[in-house]
């Protein structure tokens, strides 16, 4: 039976996060799943490459030692791992995983801002500020993004919730108020 990539990431993540907090070393994963994602990323046929034939196995050997020669012994080993048991395309998922386990036990949040115009880094700041009581959170990590069409106010989307505290709602409500009236 084959496991889908969310329960793949989930159990390899809820290993490695385990490991890491046992060896009081979370930050220090955190930074070099980072860098390994950010290296996926910007190489998206790197999985496909170790885990196909094009290459043969000492290339990809070669390869993953290049990959993570400046990597701790337990972000080595933890990469060696997912080679040897074929796991190489989930990676980017097992370290997204990774970080929201990081993200959750440090009670991080993160939300996208829609503002009708560009927020100073004030006005940011006292939204996260302001969000992370609503959400008892210890930070909040904002994204911001610009849509004229909300009139005014802020919309702050962040967990599958919507804090709508836009001048466009509020007409809106407010044309349902007279039309109902």
């Amino acid at each position: 039976m084959s496991l889908d990539n969310l329960t793949i990431a989930n159990r390899y993540s809820k290993a490695l996060f385990e490991l890491a907090v046992e060896k009081d070393q979370t930050e220090a994963f955190l930074a070099e799943l980072k860098q390994l994602r950010q290296v996926f990323n910007e190489n998206p046929q790197l999985a496909e490459v170790l885990t196909g034939s094009l290459l043969s196995v000492d290339q990809k050997q070669t390869t993953l030692s290049t990959l993570t020669d400046q990597a701790s012994e337990y972000i080595k080993n933890f990469i060696q791992m997912l080679y040897d048991y074929g796991r190489m395309a989930n990676l980017v998922a097992i370290i997204d995983a990774f970080e929201q386990r990081y993200d959750e036990s440090h009670k991080i949040v993160h939300a996208e801002v829609t503002s009708a115009v560009e927020l100073s880094d004030e006005q940011a700041d006292a939204i996260a500020t302001a969000f992370s009581k609503r959400v008892g959170a210890e930070k909040v990590t904002l994204s911001q993004k610009v849509d004229p069409a909300i009139i005014g106010g802020v919309i702050v989307k962040s967990n599958n919730q919507t804090f709508d505290g836009s001048v466009a709602l509020q007409l809106t409500n407010l044309r349902r108020a007279l039309i109902n009236n």
